[in-house]
């Protein structure tokens, strides 16, 4: 399968990509410029916000609002007013960590992880929150806090660290959200790229996209196996989603980041989003509940 542009934003480090049904819109960010996009599917018509901060995910929330997270603070968002409301921060005492990526659990808790600017070994963690807004580390060290998915039963997380070029399997309690470690289900080779963003199709197989693998990579967790991949005409591919109406296209985001002067001229739309028809639906996607 081939990629098609979808938008041509050139972001630095485009990520986060989510479908909001309510919208019939995309959202996304570029994590570094700050800037939120909203991309309407039925007109193609674009609308962005922009962030005196690192804004590195965005999730809707049950009141027409939407969560972001910027730098190490989670706030609530009011499009119309662009009004924030903070919630809660991380990692006081870790002045270079950041949010990176995030994804909500069926009962609308947020799953949220943190890196280092510096991407020091070790400097992060996978936090969770709840109705409390109190941050819980559920994960910890890790190095690059990225990918998150939940089986289509509920009943297991599926993680990515990205420098561990692995995807793991924890088991899942729904009601608490407790987790615990099972096993390594997918283990990436070098040559594929780094392991990123991370989404579910029906059919219980993971989407990911490989920094480094100018693709996304379909897996099965059950096997290990990769059967599949989507070419996407820019080397640092950085997350993926389901969604349109339909919920059979995927949306991809891209990363301008750490690319030379003749990278940049051989795929020029590089930090650009992507999209495919896809020959499976995605999984259910969940929002904040709280």
């Amino acid at each position: 399968m081939i990629a098609s542009l979808l938008y041509p934003c050139k972001g630095i480090l485009a990520e986060g990509p989510y479908w909001h049904t309510a919208w019939q819109s995309y959202l996304w960010v570029d994590i570094e410029k700050g800037i939120l996009y909203r991309y309407g599917w039925n007109d193609q018509k674009v609308k962005t916000w922009t962030f005196p901060n690192r804004l590195t995910l965005v999730i809707p929330d049950q009141k027409g609002s939407l969560i972001l997270a910027l730098d190490a603070k989670l706030a609530r968002f009011h499009p119309d007013t662009e009004a924030l409301d903070w919630l809660a921060q991380v990692e006081e005492d870790k002045p270079l960590n950041r949010f990176n990526d995030g994804a909500c659990d069926a009962m609308g808790r947020l799953w949220a992880g943190t890196m280092s600017v510096k991407m020091e070994k070790g400097a992060g963690s996978l936090f969770c929150f709840d109705k409390t807004l109190i941050p819980q580390s559920k994960i910890a060290p890790v190095t690059v806090s990225n990918g998150l998915a939940w089986s289509l039963d509920g009943k297991t997380l599926y993680y990515i660290d990205s420098p561990s070029r692995e995807i793991k399997a924890y088991d899942f309690e729904e009601a608490s959200g407790d987790i615990q470690f099972r096993e390594v289900v997918v283990k990436v080779p070098e040559e594929m790229g780094t392991p990123d963003g991370m989404c579910a199709d029906t059919e219980g197989n993971l989407w990911v996209g490989h920094y480094g693998g100018s693709g996304v990579f379909a897996w099965n967790p059950k096997t290990g196996e990769n059967f599949e991949k989507i070419e996407v005409e820019a080397p640092h591919v950085t997350s993926c989603a389901f969604g349109g109406p339909e919920n059979d296209h995927l949306i991809i985001t891209t990363a301008r980041e750490n690319l030379g002067k003749d990278q940049l001229e051989k795929y020029p739309e590089s930090g650009s989003v992507f999209y495919c028809k896809m020959p499976v639906k995605g999984a259910p996607v969940h929002g904040f509940g709280f």
